[in-house]
């Protein structure tokens, strides 16, 4: 058996018709001939493909940004109104963008990369923060959380200057799955404070139900609720960029990385605390 099979949660091949021929979410070809299911990793990769894609895709957003600045002018992809229906269409584009990243793999093999040639892009924190808890409101379906308040209990002069590119992506992480897995109507805070090193420990805490295996929520292909829409990769590929980030640090000491904890509140709620450490102000 393939080890994304083993962890796979759902088993939509083991649920698929006989004689059906079909791709899973993770990317394997599957045949069920009502006896045995047999399996193949894709010869051409997911990764590939998207990576392809997104070069193609790119010049399709940067069209639409461009129609919807000439619609309402005052649009950008660094701030999301949602008031505003050019801007809730440009934050849209950055949902697109982002994961067609996160499949190709785009910041995990690139130490001499055009991102490591902005890694002292000066990014803040605050307006991040706000940006991706608007951005991922505009996913509405019936498995996403509804609406959700924020608290940020963040310094509005707080600035990120190493690899924001790659922080910014990690936060995005962090915002979709508040909006993928909170209980509706609950509160999400968000807390960044310096230490003697001033280095930015940023906590996100969202109410949920309780998870079951807290122990592997980073691992790939972890869902926490069968019915989820995801794919079970945010929070892996998080670990992934922190790995980058580490190495485009060259730290030896005080690497960035990010734990989780859960707090039983009663049988139905729990707190999810995700903590991001060391990082660099």
């Amino acid at each position: 058996m393939l080890s994304i099979c083993i962890r796979c949660p759902s088993k939509d091949c083991e649920k698929s018709e006989i004689n059906t021929f079909e791709f899973c979410q993770y990317g394997v070809a599957f045949y069920n001939t009502g006896n045995v299911i047999k399996k193949k990793e894709e010869s051409v990769t997911l990764r590939h493909i998207s990576h392809n894609l997104r070069h193609e895709l790119h010049k399709v957003l940067q069209t639409i940004v461009t129609e919807a600045s000439i619609i309402d002018p005052t649009v950008s992809t660094k701030k999301i109104e949602l008031d505003k229906p050019a801007s809730k269409i440009v934050g849209a584009t950055v949902i697109m963008d982002q994961f067609i990243e996160m499949i190709a793999g785009v910041n995990e093999f690139h130490p001499s990369s055009q991102y490591s040639a902005n890694l002292d892009k000066k990014t803040n924190l605050l307006k991040i923060l706000d940006k991706y808890s608007k951005v991922f409101s505009l996913i509405v379906n019936t498995r996403r959380s509804k609406n959700i308040n924020f608290d940020f209990n963040v310094d509005k002069k707080t600035n990120i200057t190493f690899a924001s590119h790659i922080v910014e992506y990690i936060i995005s992480i962090m915002m979709d799955n508040i909006w993928k897995y909170s209980i509706d109507s609950s509160t999400a805070t968000i807390s960044a404070f310096t230490n003697n090193s001033n280095d930015i420990t940023l906590k996100f805490t969202n109410i949920s139900s309780p998870i079951d295996n807290p122990e592997v929520i980073f691992e790939k292909g972890f869902q926490l609720k069968d019915e989820s829409e995801g794919f079970g990769y945010g929070l892996y590929w998080a670990q992934v960029l922190t790995q980058h980030y580490n190495e485009l640090s060259k730290r030896t000491s005080d690497f960035l990385e990010i734990i989780h904890e859960q707090q039983l509140v009663n049988s139905k709620k729990a707190k999810q605390v995700f903590t991001i450490r060391n990082l660099r102000a």
